[in-house]
């Protein structure tokens, strides 16, 4: 199946685009302005012109094949709207408009009446009550919020107000999104579609869904199924408990449904499951590394506590320390001072050098009971250092060594680690600040590798 007529347009029209900068059809055409792979053009009844550029009274005059309608109009206007597009032969609507199936019985019937006109056209339609879908490969920002940071996760919400919220934080926190979409009431494409869509894209790592509710979990799990047998599909499941579910149902509609129903689901269909938006963030960033083999985890650091906490979070996890080979043991005293401690965690104690994270890195890399390997720095003491040199050192093991053992970064430095971050992130080594959010990443990265069937047994 393809849907790049959503997320790559040959020529997009807004339908409601506006002049008035207090309406979100002024914020989506002004956003669309700068597509770089097609035409985007303003349909407005009353203007000549919109944001400069010249507007058509209606879709059906614009001298040109639509491929996309993003519609911005009142409620009264959807169903003549909907019927022009599908004389225009537009294939995808994104119906930003609200007030439909999240208010009631009356919503949800014209809702459906919207879905079997525009399957009548062979339309499909993404929505209502929705904010929008970005591509940020192609500057394609069909939604009345701010760009996300360019990426390899492609995010699916059903909120839209929460995923246009989790943008604003991963813009602040330097996290990149390759696709948005807010998906609203699902009254037409729906979370299994779109994933079904994303197993085969190439700059999708990564697949992070919010979801309230589903409207038919079956087929959500047979495409779930094979869709994580080639890429991670994590998910944030909100109304677990009887307030929040109620809170689901009058927000988009769903019904949310039995948490352990849903739990169970998941587990069985290899989706990984979330517990916070942290998590969710955390999980989906640790793909650009590759699968570990099994769940022994290395963990160094040059401060005792964070090496503790972080091994309190992996075992919560059911990931476990690795017992290091006395050879490992026997190298690591080698080099670092008496005081350090040479069993796992590793604590290299603060005086650690770029010099002793290289080497010990490479130890760590290099035994063969350690599947993975975090990396630890908190802020360094001794006058001189930086937690660059540290970044450097790590990387530099990672590529000498290079056996496909993942690595995971975690420098609880604030902004005086910005640079070393920076340093492990082009690397391809994703770097976090708190011991739960990188042992929720070395879970990730085991339960997909489980789903592959690449995780070895346990002897």
């Amino acid at each position: 199946m393809t849907f790049d007529y959503f997320f790559k347009p040959r020529a997009i029209a807004v339908i409601g685009a506006s002049n008035d900068p207090l309406k979100l059809g002024y914020e989506v055409f002004k956003n669309l302005k700068k597509y770089r792979d097609g035409r985007v053009y303003p349909v407005n009844v009353k203007d000549e012109e919109v944001q400069g550029i010249k507007a058509y009274k209606n879709v059906k005059d614009i001298p040109d094949d639509v491929d996309l309608a993003v519609v911005v109009v009142p409620k009264r206007f959807v169903k003549q709207t909907i019927i022009d597009c599908g004389e225009k032969g537009v294939k995808g609507i994104i119906l930003i408009t609200a007030g439909f199936g999240e208010v009631g019985e009356e919503g949800k019937r014209e809702e459906k009446e919207l879905v079997e006109i525009a399957h009548r056209y062979g339309m499909r339609i993404v929505g209502p009550n929705c904010v929008g879908i970005m591509n940020t490969h192609n500057d394609m920002n069909a939604t009345f919020v701010m760009d996300a940071k360019k990426g390899d996760i492609a995010f699916i919400s059903q909120s839209g107000a929460l995923g246009a919220g989790i943008i604003y934080k991963t813009v602040k926190e330097g996290i990149g999104f390759s696709k948005f979409v807010s998906i609203g009431n699902m009254a037409d494409v729906d979370f299994a579609e779109f994933i079904e869509y994303l197993a085969d894209t190439e700059e999708d790592k990564a697949i992070a869904l919010y979801i309230e509710g589903l409207k038919d979990g079956r087929r959500f799990m047979e495409i779930a199924k094979r869709v994580t047998k080639k890429k991670p599909v994590i998910v944030l499941k909100a109304g677990r408990s009887e307030s929040g579910a109620r809170a689901a149902s009058s927000h988009t509609g769903s019904l949310a449904g039995s948490w352990k129903i849903y739990e169970a689901a998941f587990k069985q269909s290899g989706v990984i499951i979330a517990e916070t938006i942290d998590d969710m963030l955390s999980m989906a960033r640790a793909f650009t590394q590759p699968l570990p083999r099994g769940k022994r985890v290395a963990i160094m650091t040059n401060a005792g506590g964070p090496g503790v906490l972080t091994a309190d979070a992996i075992d919560k996890l059911g990931l476990k320390l690795a017992n290091l080979e006395e050879k490992t043991v026997e190298e690591l005293r080698s080099f670092l001072p008496p005081m350090a401690a040479v069993k796992n965690p590793v604590d290299m104690i603060a005086s650690a050098r770029g010099e002793d994270y290289y080497k010990t890195a490479k130890a760590l890399l290099k035994d063969p009971n350690v599947d993975m390997l975090i990396s630890i720095c908190v802020v360094p003491t001794f006058a001189g250092m930086t937690p660059t040199e540290h970044a450097e050192g790590v990387v530099r093991a990672v590529r000498e060594v290079n056996n496909g053992k993942p690595v995971l970064g975690l420098f609880m430095a604030g902004y005086v680690s910005e640079r070393a971050k920076e340093v492990l992130e082009k690397a391809g080594i994703p770097s976090y600040e708190r011991p739960e959010d990188v042992a929720a990443a070395a879970y990730a990265l085991v339960e997909f590798a489980k789903a592959r069937g690449v995780l070895e047994e346990e002897e």
